[in-house]
């Protein structure tokens, strides 16, 4: 079996599994989702740290995720908690950007300094999974659930898609050697596309600062994918981990998805207050 349908095969059993714990609400959607904060969290302290599941980081780590995430979510839902997640998440992305662009070593020491205080781990993490979450307690959540997913695979898929048949020119070699320019133009108007069509179907009528959006939140999804691309590097590893065939790791399969999810948040506000 090829790399290709490797990844053909476990896209669609991740779908599948995905619709499955949807059909039961959003509050097994919810419990999903930390699962993959924990597994995400997992991957991070085990294969980049390389560090033991038996120690007391790791222990403490899950538990303030896991404590955190369900008080958050489950036992004590309020509206106010869920914006200062999502303006954190905003400043945090804005040090990831910074992140990525800078060539001096400091980058790399901010990871080791989070390696050495892993429990810190925990609530970063927890800011984009706080981020996703805000979706699941919204009226319509299947509808902008489904719209992030679509916007950050559709950009994923078209840029393999358009990378694979007609990458000429690297991207970023230095972070990224695989990614082209031509399927970076390719997967934002992949994602652009669906999501405009997606928008306009289940949501609201479409006006050229919604194209533009979509655009933006398109190349944001790269972004987060290059931000992960450059902490591998640093970290001298080629996957989160070999979970899932064809794909790597969760982390993997999810990091631009992470990265977009406060921004997406942000939208979802804007546009109930423009309603």
């Amino acid at each position: 079996m090829t790399e290709t349908q490797k990844r053909i095969i476990s896209a669609l059993v991740m779908l599948g599994l995905v619709l499955i714990v949807m059909s039961f609400g959003p509050q097994a959607s919810l419990g999903l989702i930390g699962i993959i904060g924990i597994l995400v969290l997992d991957e991070i302290y085990t294969n980049f740290f390389e560090k033991n599941r038996n120690r007391a980081g790791y222990i403490a780590i899950q538990t303030i995720f896991v404590i955190a995430y369900t008080y958050f979510n489950y036992l004590d839902v309020q509206p106010g908690v869920f914006r200062i997640f999502v303006n954190a998440g905003i400043v945090l992305n804005l040090f990831l950007l910074i992140f990525l662009f800078d060539k001096s070593t400091r980058s790399k020491s901010v990871l080791n300094l989070i390696r050495q205080f892993s429990p810190s781990l925990a609530i970063i993490m927890l800011i984009p999974f706080m981020c996703i979450s805000v979706l699941f307690h919204q009226k319509n959540w299947i509808t902008y659930v489904g719209l992030i997913f679509i916007l950050n695979f559709s950009m994923d898929t078209g840029a393999w898609f358009f990378g694979k048949k007609f990458g000429k020119h690297k991207l970023w070699p230095v972070i990224s050697p695989k990614k082209t320019i031509e399927g970076l133009i390719g997967g934002v108007f992949t994602s652009a596309l669906v999501s405009i069509v997606y928008w306009h179907l289940l949501i609201d009528s479409i006006q050229m600062s919604v194209i533009l959006l979509f655009v933006f939140l398109a190349l944001c999804s790269q972004i987060g994918d290059l931000i992960q691309s450059k902490i591998k590097r640093q970290f001298e590893i080629k996957d989160s981990s070999s979970l899932i065939p064809g794909h790597g790791g969760v982390y993997d399969r999810i990091d631009s998805l992470l990265y977009v999810a406060p921004l997406f948040a942000v939208l979802l506000y804007i546009s109930k207050m423009m309603r």
